[in-house]
């Protein structure tokens, strides 16, 4: 898990199934609802909110009693849209995964050659 940086520093952020369950109530949302108002900028004070508290919490970074007003503290000392993309992008690593997380095959494994094109010779035609 990659730190995000944001206006509280660098911090680690995971949305896991209860805490996007809690962003869901909270934002009265789907996580992908919350994420496309972000993108597209019809967004809710909430929607910025939330991915960065419940993800402090839900990776660990800090107790629920301490994510609330350290989220809140930050807010008064900065504009809301500088926390705008740190949440998209706690929000897409929790949808889609992290852009460096490797999906399918394993490492070292390798991809056919591309093929050249040329046509076999049981295709050319007899003289």
């Amino acid at each position: 898990m990659t730190p995000i940086g944001w206006p509280g520093g660098e911090h680690r952020f995971q949305l896991r199934l209860g805490e996007l369950r809690a962003l869901q109530k909270n934002c009265d949302a789907g996580p992908e609802e919350v994420f496309n108002r972000l993108r597209l900028g019809r967004w809710r004070v909430d929607d910025v909110i939330e991915p960065l508290r419940l993800g402090l919490i839900g990776a660990g970074e800090m107790p629920q009693q301490e994510a609330g007003p350290l989220v809140t503290k930050l807010l008064d000392q900065h504009p809301l849209a500088a926390f705008k993309l740190p949440a998209l992008v706690v929000l897409q690593r929790a949808l889609f995964g992290e852009e460096d997380d490797p999906l399918g095959e394993p490492e070292g494994a390798t991809a056919p050659a591309p093929e050249s094109g040329a046509s076999h010779a049981s295709t050319e035609t007899a003289p």
